[in-house]
């Protein structure tokens, strides 16, 4: 299912199955592999459409022979998707801002952050809630990830439409990441 908010998902939207489109990728960088994340105790921090990009990664690691932990954040317990896949391959926490599933409010508000110490995060999600998950993993000492979600048009680097500032300047998104340490981020 597609979410029809711009352009591009309006078209893609409509789409059938057995329809083709073109794509262009991969393009960028991904997180971190599960490989180089061997042994470590890994919170994948997803929040609205970032949710998906938890899944992929948390599979990854599962295939690897790690185990995930999820820590999901939606408004409803309607827009929680696939949460019987994520409890197949880790364990998982969830908000909701109505409090219609899990815990009442943000991501970053979950008791979880209070008990268990984590060696590793990777986030994706509205970048407000990735800028306190980085603050949360700032505080902590905690190595994090974060995957942007800048409005991007060519892919390439060439608009520069996805530009975020970092401690080497502005780079591209879609070139130099979506996925950034959070050490280089100026948030």
């Amino acid at each position: 299912m597609v979410a029809a908010v711009g352009e591009g998902t309006k078209e893609m939207a409509q789409l059938q199955p057995g329809d083709t489109m073109n794509c262009l990728f991969p393009l960028g960088r991904g997180f971190t592999g599960p490989e180089q994340l061997q042994g470590k105790k890994v919170l994948l921090v997803g929040g609205g459409v970032g949710v998906a990009p938890m899944l992929f990664q948390g599979q990854r690691i599962y295939e690897a022979g790690g185990k995930p932990y999820f820590l999901l954040g939606a408004r409803k317990a309607e827009d929680l998707l696939e949460l019987d896949y994520f409890k197949k391959i880790g364990e998982v926490y969830v908000t909701t801002e109505d409090a219609s599933a899990g815990e009442k409010g943000f991501v970053t508000n979950h008791s979880i952050l209070q008990q268990e110490q984590f060696d590793f995060i990777q986030t994706c999600g509205p970048k407000p809630m990735m800028v306190a998950v980085a603050r949360y993993a700032r505080e902590k000492g905690i190595e994090c990830e974060a995957s942007l979600e800048n409005l991007m048009a060519c892919g390439i680097g060439a608009c520069l439409c996805c530009v975020e500032k970092t401690d080497e300047g502005n780079l591209c998104v879609c070139t130099e990441g979506p996925v950034f340490n959070i050490k280089k981020l100026l948030w």
